[in-house]
C-alpha cells in the first residue's frame, strides 16, 4: 500500500484573477448590450409617438378647418364670416397670430353638420359656431385643444379639451391674392380681407407627449412656416409637420358671386 497521498490542487491566484477578469468583461458585456438594446427601444417608441402625434393633429385640424364657411349663408342671425376675427383682449374666442413658440390661435365659423362643436357638446341645429384651436400646457405637457363658442349667445359653449398630447407649437399662414396676380401666404396680422382667403397652412412642432424626453441632452433648433427659428435645450426630440388645407366652402361661394 502506497504511502503517498493524491495531492488535489485548487486554482492558483493568478488564475482565479484571470477568471474574475473573464467574468467581469462578460458581465460588462451583457450589461451594454442590455443598455443598447433599452436605447434603441426608447428612442424608436419616442419616435413612434412623434409620428402619432404629428400625425393625429393635421389629420383632426385638416378635418375641421377645411369645413370653415359651412353653411353660414342666410342661417340664423349671425354675420356670415370664416374665421373670428375680432380683437383677443374679450372672451379669447378669436383668431390670432403670435411670435412665441406657442404661436398661433385659430377660430373657424360653420353650422357643424353633426349638430356638435369639436368637444362633442351639442349645439342647434341652426347655431353658428366657431371652433377655437389653441395649445394649453398641463403638468408639464403641451397639447392641442379646442373648444366650442356660440356666435349666437356669444359665449362659450363648453370647457376646452386637449386633443393631441405633445404639441408645442402652431404656425398658421393664410392665402391671400396678390393685387398684380397671383397669390401669398401671411399671417393673421397681414390679412386684409378674410372672406377671400381660400387656404390656410398649417405646421406643429411635435414631441412624444410625455414631460421628460428619452434623447440626449442638447440644444435643438426648429423653424415653423415664418416663425422662429426656436432654440430648445432639453432630451426632447421633435419634429416639425406641415400641412395645406383648402377652404372649399369659400371657393364655391366666391364662385358664385
Amino acid at each position: 500500500m502506497s504511502t503517498d497521498r493524491a495531492r488535489q490542487y485548487g486554482l492558483s491566484m493568478v488564475e482565479l484573477l484571470v477568471a474574475m477578469a473573464l467574468g467581469l468583461l462578460l458581465t460588462v458585456g451583457a450589461l451594454q448590450m442590455m443598455l443598447a438594446s433599452q436605447q434603441l427601444y426608447d428612442t424608436t417608441d419616442s419616435q413612434s409617438r412623434i409620428q402619432e402625434n404629428g400625425r393625429f393633429a393635421l389629420d383632426f385640424l385638416s378635418r375641421e378647418l377645411s369645413k370653415a364657411y359651412y353653411q353660414t349663408t342666410d342661417i340664423g342671425t349671425v354675420e356670415n364670416r370664416t374665421f373670428l376675427t375680432e380683437s383677443c383682449a374679450g372672451n379669447n374666442a378669436c383668431t390670432e397670430d403670435t411670435t412665441g413658440i406657442a404661436g398661433d390661435q385659430i377660430a373657424a365659423v360653420f353650422n357643424p353638420e353633426n349638430d356638435r362643436d369639436c368637444a362633442d357638446n351639442t349645439v342647434g341645429p341652426e347655431d353658428i359656431i366657431a371652433n377655437v384651436f389653441y395649445l394649453n400646457t398641463v403638468d408639464g405637457i403641451s397639447a392641442l385643444n379646442c373648444r366650442g363658442f356660440s356666435l349666437e349667445s356669444n359665449s362659450w359653449i363648453g370647457v376646452g379639451q386637449p386633443l393631441v398630447d405633445g404639441v408645442e407649437s402652431l404656425h398658421i399662414l393664410y392665402r391671400v391674392e396678390l393685387a398684380g396676380g397671383g397669390f401669398s401666404y401671411v399671417s393673421a396680422d397681414d390679412v386684409d380681407d378674410w372672406a377671400a382667403v381660400s387656404a390656410i397652412r398649417v405646421a406643429v412642432l411635435v414631441n412624444n407627449g410625455q414631460e421628460i424626453g428619452s434623447g440626449n441632452f442638447e440644444t435643438r433648433t426648429f423653424t415653423l412656416l415664418d416663425a422662429g427659428p426656436f432654440s430648445l435645450t432639453d432630451k426632447h426630440e421633435r419634429q416639425v409637420y406641415s400641412t395645406t388645407i383648402t377652404l372649399n366652402n369659400v371657393i364655391y361661394n366666391n364662385a358664385e358671386k
